[in-house]
């Protein structure tokens, strides 16, 4: 039986790879949402972001708002919250694109 909530985090994947998000993943320090970087990349570089469409931990218009915000080249992924294991060869194509480009 799967854990409860993992699938709004990794729906996607099959279940086994779900037990262990489950088990290995954990949330950020919450000190990190009250402290600033000086300087963002994004204001003088160039961005690349990946919406995931189906995801469930942070709204997928949330995400578009960002990266309209960033002025960044911008993919939408039919994925949960974490493209980078349920479509790996996707992700590694927008990576592979914007190191390209630069």
């Amino acid at each position: 039986m799967l854990p409860s909530g993992i699938g709004c985090f990794a729906g996607d994947l099959p279940e086994e790879e779900q037990k262990i998000v489950w088990a290995t993943a954990y949330p950020p320090a919450a000190s990190l949402f009250a402290s600033n970087a000086p300087g963002v990349a994004w204001r003088t570089k160039p961005s690349w972001y990946i919406v995931a469409a189906n995801d469930h931990s942070v709204h997928p218009e949330l995400d578009c708002a960002a990266a309209k915000r960033m002025g960044a080249t911008t993919y939408e992924f039919d994925s949960s919250h974490v493209p980078m294991l349920s479509q790996p060869d996707r992700v590694l194509d927008v990576i592979r694109t914007a190191a390209k480009s630069i």
